[in-house]
């Protein structure tokens, strides 16, 4: 008995402390995914490629009321003419239970209202060549190989299939995501937080 306690305390402290902690997929697939339902829900813009979308899970999925978000904006941006469009692609998924439509998500830091985008890190927009080169943005060539990716790139590692950076980006919510908010990249401590700064160094240059 004693042995079977100590097991379960330590796959408790492993699953506390290691990569594994808070991923969506301990919860298992059929939260996000419906592979056997012909109603499985597939993105409004199928380019993306995620198909098999679960609806009922989600309060509406991918194609809910999602609430119209105060957008991202700053002089930087302004100058720079770039366009940020209400979220698209995988944010607009990540969205569908972020946005407080998800009765499983209690807690208020895991929830976006229609302003807490406009205070946070700008998605849905395109980081390309022409974005890296300006020197007003200190970013990364997203086309050129980076030691913080294994020798990588940034477009085929943290962009989404049409060159935008969403929730993705930053979020791995599988297996491989780092500590409570499954960070893609960083120094997981001891206490499950994680340090980020390889996370934005990975593209910011200052």
């Amino acid at each position: 008995m004693r042995r079977v306690l100590v097991a379960l305390v330590a796959v408790s402290v492993l699953s506390w402390t290691g990569n594994l902690f808070a991923a969506h997929s301990d919860y298992g697939c059929i939260n996000c995914h419906a592979p056997h339902r012909n109603g499985a829900d597939p993105l409004p813009d199928g380019s993306y490629g995620v198909p098999l979308w679960n609806n009922d899970q989600l309060g509406g999925g991918s194609n809910n009321n999602l609430p119209t978000f105060q957008l991202y904006s700053s002089p930087t941006f302004d100058k720079l003419g770039i366009t940020i469009s209400q979220p698209d692609g995988p944010s607009r998924l990540c969205l569908g239970c972020h946005d407080g439509s998800y009765s499983h998500i209690t807690d208020p830091d895991k929830i976006f209202r229609p302003e807490d985008l406009a205070h946070s890190h700008p998605i849905s927009f395109v980081y390309d060549q022409a974005l890296a080169q300006n020197p007003n943005t200190h970013l990364k060539d997203p086309t050129a190989p980076d030691d913080l990716l294994g020798g990588d790139t940034i477009a085929n590692v943290l962009l989404d299939s049409k060159g935008k950076v969403q929730c993705t980006s930053c979020h791995d919510v599988h297996t491989s995501g780092l500590g409570m908010d499954m960070l893609r990249l960083g120094t997981l401590n001891s206490d499950g937080s994680v340090s980020e700064r390889d996370l934005c160094r990975a593209c910011h240059n200052k």
